[in-house]
C-alpha cells in the first residue's frame, strides 16, 4: 500500500503540465487591448498569440504563400472578403455559430459578408503637431500640395487602395472612381507630392522609428490608432483632423482560417469579442468605433472625435464598393510607380 502511494505521488511529480491551449490571431498591431487578452484567458485558460501585419499587402502575401503559418484567427478588411480567393481561406456562417453576432449593428454584418463578423470601423483621417504646423490643417489638399514647412515632414499611408482614394478625394473625386482620366490624375497628384514625404508607413511604425519620429509633423492615419500614437509619442501636441473632403470609410472583421486546428476555441474568442461588455473595453482602451448598435454605446464614446465622425464628415466620406475593384490593379499600379 505504501509502495502504490510512492509510485502514485513520483507519477504525479514526472508527469510535465499540460500546456495552455493557444490561439494565433493575425492582427494589426495596437489593435487589440491587453486587458481584453487577459480577460479572455483568465475565463477560458486559453492564451492569445498575436502575429502581426502592417499593412494589407502584407497580409495578404502571407495569406496566400506557399506555406502560410499556423493561424486560428484573422482580422480582415471587408472589401477583402468581397473576392472568392480570399473567402474560401475563411469558415462561412453556417459552419460556425456566431452566437453575440447579434449585438453588432445589421449594416457591420452586412459589410463583412458571410465568412466573418465585424470587428471594428473607422475613416483615414490626418494627426499633426501644432507646435511645427503654422496653419492649421483642415483637409488633404494641405498635405498633397505642401507648404515649405511642411515639404520633407509628411508620412503617408502605405496602402495602395486608400493612398490613391486620398488623391482621389483631394481632386473632388470619388474613391470608387474607375475613370482613367481620374486616376491619371490622382497618379500625378501623388507622383508631385512625393519628394516632399519623409516616408510611406503605419503612422504607429513612423512614430516608434527613431529615424522618422523627431522628424514627423503630419502623418495619415487610421481612426483609432491616433489614440495609441498620442500614448506612444514623446510629443504631447498632436491634433487629429477628419479632412474637410471626406476620407475613406472601413469595416474589419474577424475570420477564422479554415486550416485551424482550434476551431471550438476560436469561436469562443470571436463571440467573446462580440460580448457587449467586452466591445466597450476594447473600443475605449484602443480608441477605435465599435461597430456595436447605437443602444450599446456610452454617451463618452460618441463624444470622442477622434473615434466618431460628424454627420457633415460622414455624408462627404465614402465605403469603398466591391464593383470598384475591377480596376485595383491601376490602383497597385500608381501605388508602385509613386512609390518607386
Amino acid at each position: 500500500m505504501k509502495l502504490a502511494w510512492y509510485r502514485w505521488l513520483a507519477l504525479l511529480v514526472c508527469t510535465p503540465a499540460l500546456a495552455a491551449p493557444e490561439l494565433v490571431l493575425y492582427n494589426w498591431p495596437y489593435y487589440l487591448a491587453p486587458e481584453v487578452k487577459s480577460l479572455f484567458q483568465r475565463e477560458t485558460g486559453i492564451q492569445i498569440k498575436e502575429l502581426f501585419y502592417d499593412s494589407d499587402e502584407a497580409r495578404n502575401r502571407l495569406l496566400l504563400s506557399e506555406q502560410p503559418p499556423a493561424l486560428d484567427v484573422v482580422v480582415v478588411d471587408y472589401l477583402t472578403l468581397q473576392h472568392n480567393t480570399w473567402a474560401s481561406l475563411f469558415l462561412q456562417k453556417n459552419e460556425a455559430s456566431y452566437s453575440n453576432e447579434k449585438y453588432t449593428d445589421p449594416q457591420y454584418r452586412t459589410a463583412c459578408g458571410p465568412h466573418a463578423v465585424p470587428y471594428f470601423w473607422g475613416s483615414v483621417g490626418i494627426a499633426y503637431r501644432t507646435s511645427k504646423v503654422k496653419q492649421p490643417i483642415t483637409g488633404w489638399r494641405h498635405l498633397l500640395q505642401p507648404d515649405s514647412g511642411l515639404s520633407g515632414h509628411i508620412v503617408m499611408i502605405d496602402d495602395a487602395i486608400d493612398l490613391v482614394s486620398i488623391a482621389l478625394k483631394t481632386l473632388g473625386y470619388s474613391i470608387n472612381s474607375n475613370d482613367r482620366q481620374e486616376l491619371r490624375q490622382a497618379f500625378e497628384l501623388l507622383k508631385q507630392q512625393q519628394p516632399h514625404v519623409l516616408a510611406y508607413t503605419l503612422s504607429i511604425s513612423a512614430i516608434q522609428d527613431p529615424a522618422l519620429s523627431e522628424q514627423t509633423y503630419a502623418v495619415v492615419t487610421y481612426t483609432g490608432d491616433f489614440y495609441s500614437l498620442q500614448a506612444m509619442s514623446k510629443y504631447k501636441d498632436w491634433q487629429y483632423v477628419a479632412p474637410d473632403e471626406g476620407s475613406p470609410l472601413w469595416v474589419d472583421c474577424l475570420a477564422i482560417s479554415k486550416k485551424s486546428t482550434h476551431i471550438d476555441d476560436s469561436l469562443r474568442l470571436v463571440n467573446f469579442l462580440m460580448r457587449p461588455d467586452v466591445v466597450r473595453l476594447n473600443s475605449e482602451k484602443m480608441g477605435f468605433a465599435p461597430p456595436t448598435k447605437s443602444s450599446e454605446l456610452s454617451g463618452q464614446s460618441k463624444s470622442n472625435s477622434s473615434v466618431f465622425l460628424s454627420t457633415s464628415h460622414l455624408k462627404a466620406s465614402e465605403y469603398y464598393r466591391s464593383s470598384r475593384a475591377m480596376n485595383d490593379k491601376v490602383r497597385n499600379a500608381i501605388y508602385f510607380a509613386v512609390l518607386k
